[in-house]
């Protein structure tokens, strides 16, 4: 198949059966258009792929967004897992919000979520974004990832992982670094992979390692309250951060550090109810 018929595929949800029962997964790459280090692993590693047991769905979250190459292109996907009656009457006529409804019978049916993202920030290293429910998988990811954090469901419910660790289920997000790094679709490859060992989808053992990682908890998001928010300067994520420590400006308003901790997915906003940055602190 070309990569226009397997871009179908993946859009659809392609499920791909090992020889004898197993577990049941799903993977997601793509829930942003413009993060494309899943993308690409999908079309490189999926065409060849040979399970040994169990099932699993390879999906592209937001395939709209993918080929515009853009986050996303109404409203933030990653935000419209949450309960029907939290969302207006506009945001249930998004593209997004219908295509989350689509990628919930994928959550569904497994029993353990692989989402594959990038970020934005220059510099960012790679960090996983789980609770202590996956601490049978995430030792096995590579070394190169550098923390494990949690949290995020509290402060920015919505997302994907969040709609499987509600429901008892193992929920797994890994940012790979930056958007343009190379690394990061070779991060991403190596993940895909692990994953797959890690649940038993594959036998082989070979090259598999235990890697451990300091832990960290998101514990604030700031939402802008005026049309432009403007970082002092860029923060690379996980930076060390004082209290009292400026942030940026949210139209005359100065932000400050309301404590000692670090400082995640900081950046210029235009727009009110954007998010433009997260505290949290250490915790292992």
């Amino acid at each position: 198949m070309n990569k226009k018929e397997w871009f179908s595929k993946f859009e659809k949800g392609y499920l791909l059966k090992g020889q004898k029962p197993g577990p049941k997964s799903v993977i997601f790459a793509g829930i942003h258009g413009n993060e494309v280090c899943g993308v690409k692993a999908f079309y490189e590693i999926v065409p060849n792929l040979r399970l040994d047991s169990g099932e699993v769905y390879f999906v592209f979250g937001n395939p709209k967004a993918i080929q515009k190459n853009v986050r996303f292109t109404e409203f933030n996907i990653n935000r419209a897992f949450r309960d029907a009656k939290l969302y207006n009457l506009k945001i249930k006529k998004t593209y997004e919000y219908k295509r989350a409804q689509y990628l919930k019978k994928f959550l569904n049916k497994a029993e353990t979520l692989l989402d594959i993202h990038s970020t934005t920030n220059p510099g960012s290293k790679p960090f996983i974004i789980c609770e202590k429910n996956a601490n049978k998988i995430t030792p096995y990811f590579t070394k190169r990832f550098v923390r494990e954090v949690g949290g995020f469901g509290k402060i920015e419910p919505g997302a994907t992982e969040d709609y499987m660790n509600d429901r008892g289920k193992i929920g797994i997000t890994v940012e790979c670094g930056q958007h343009n790094d190379p690394n990061s679709i070779n991060i991403a490859e190596d993940t895909l992979i692990a994953f797959l060992k890690a649940q038993g989808h594959i036998l082989d053992k070979t090259n598999t390692h235990k890697s451990t990682r300091p832990a960290f908890v998101v514990q604030s998001l700031y939402l802008t309250k005026t049309e432009s928010f403007t970082l002092k300067k860029q923060f690379v994520d996980f930076s060390p951060i004082k209290k009292g420590a400026v942030i940026g400006t949210d139209g005359t308003e100065i932000r400050k550090s309301d404590r000692d901790g670090v400082i995640v997915f900081a950046h210029n906003c235009k727009g009110i109810g954007q998010e433009a940055y997260i505290l949290g602190k250490k915790v292992k």
